[in-house]
């Protein structure tokens, strides 16, 4: 029988594939078209879904498997989403399609993998003042599912 990491997992195919399919059909006069919430092309927004999943990655391994949380605070990552925007307004579909695809891969079978115990397991969050936030919690939330859910839903808006 499959855990709750295999069900964390399909959730997160689910809203990627979503994302990607909603990519992959808007018409180019939107692909540059600026997301409302970000203020970023949502060519930038897509990218950054995609570029987040190794930072989104460190904060569950700090829960999953008791590693060194990180550190950052909002600032620090705000400035670089903020610098990366301007440098991803114009990035090509099939750029972020591929990042999406290839980090989407690597993060569904990371999060398939976790057993029930490790979605338990906790780490301090700095962004949350340091109250202890668990794997599962970490993968619904901000951090993964609930990111790419929000961006999917500005990018759908965008005009």
């Amino acid at each position: 029988m499959a855990g709750r990491g295999a069900a964390l997992a399909d959730q997160f195919d689910k809203a990627l594939g979503e994302l990607m399919r909603t990519v992959e059909k808007m018409p180019d006069s939107q692909w540059k078209a600026t997301c409302g919430d970000e203020g970023w092309t949502v060519a930038a927004t897509a990218q950054h879904v995609a570029a987040q999943f190794p930072l989104e990655k460190t904060y569950i391994e700090a829960a999953a498997e008791g590693a060194t949380p990180p550190t950052h605070k909002w600032d620090d990552i705000n400035g670089v989403n903020e610098s990366r925007a301007k440098d991803m307004s114009s990035i090509s579909r099939a750029d972020v399609l591929k990042q999406l695809r290839d980090g989407g891969a690597s993060m569904s079978a990371y999060v398939r993998g976790l057993s029930d115990e490790q979605l338990d397991s906790t780490a301090p969050l700095v962004l949350a003042n340091n109250a202890p936030v668990s794997a599962q919690q970490l993968i619904e939330g901000g951090v993964l599912i609930d990111h790419v859910n929000g961006h999917l839903k500005s990018i759908k808006s965008a005009s």
